[in-house]
């Protein structure tokens, strides 16, 4: 999830009471709700999903979700806004972790791949209903697009650091190879989340980082 999503912090000297520790208790509350919301929605989908769902998943009563939230539509929203947000950011910290630009293209494709087959360890099967429910719910549709442009500037940011470093001889802009990427991860994936006995993870991951191998040439390490 992109910036747009963050909330925004208070000012040095504008005056605002620093969070106490009532205020992050209430923050980790509902960071803890909007996990549980997301589980509810990988298992139901977002159409089936309800306070009532969430609440028993979280342990909170419908009453304080409908404080939180106000009404079901935008807790599926404020659910889908922060598994997106918590994936990047935590991709980010990952890659930022390796050197190499083709291990962390492959960090990537790994981790987006592996998300669509359990909806307990990743978010495939919420980025699917992401788009099931923004086809209806222009919020919604404007932050999947969002997201999409989120993952495509973390694969461009790294072909063109390895194109940089002359790790990666790509024959298309890393813009161009960013869509390629992210299109081939999805067609590997909703299979992946239908249980298609003819496609497994580490097959999937495979075709994908094959077919990168041709766009991007990666000269061998020494």
């Amino acid at each position: 999830m992109t910036a747009d999503h963050a909330p925004a912090s208070g000012l040095a000297g504008s005056g605002a009471r620093p969070a106490g520790r009532g205020q992050r208790r209430a923050g980790r509350r509902k960071v803890a709700v909007l996990d549980a919301a997301g589980r509810v929605i990988a298992e139901r989908g977002a159409d089936a999903t309800r306070f009532a769902d969430v609440a028993a998943e979280s342990g909170v009563p419908v009453s304080t979700l409908q404080y939180y939230f106000g009404s079901r539509e935008d807790l599926l929203v404020a659910a889908f806004r922060h598994a997106s947000a918590a994936e990047i950011a935590g991709l980010e910290t990952e890659i930022g972790g390796l050197d190499d630009p083709w291990q962390q293209l492959a960090r990537i494709v790994t981790r987006a791949v592996a998300g669509y087959e359990d909806p307990a360890t990743g978010t495939g099967r919420l980025w699917i209903e992401s788009w099931h429910f923004g086809i209806r719910d222009a919020e919604m549709r404007a932050d999947t697009v969002r997201d999409y442009d989120a993952w495509r500037r973390l694969v461009a940011g790294v072909v063109r650091q390895g194109a940089e470093a002359g790790r990666f001889a790509p024959r298309l802009n890393p813009e161009h190879i960013a869509v390629l990427t992210i299109a081939l991860v999805d067609g590997v994936g909703i299979p992946l989340a239908l249980s298609d006995p003819e496609i497994t993870t580490d097959a999937a991951v495979a075709d994908v980082l094959s077919a990168l191998e041709s766009l991007l040439h990666p000269t061998r390490l020494p």
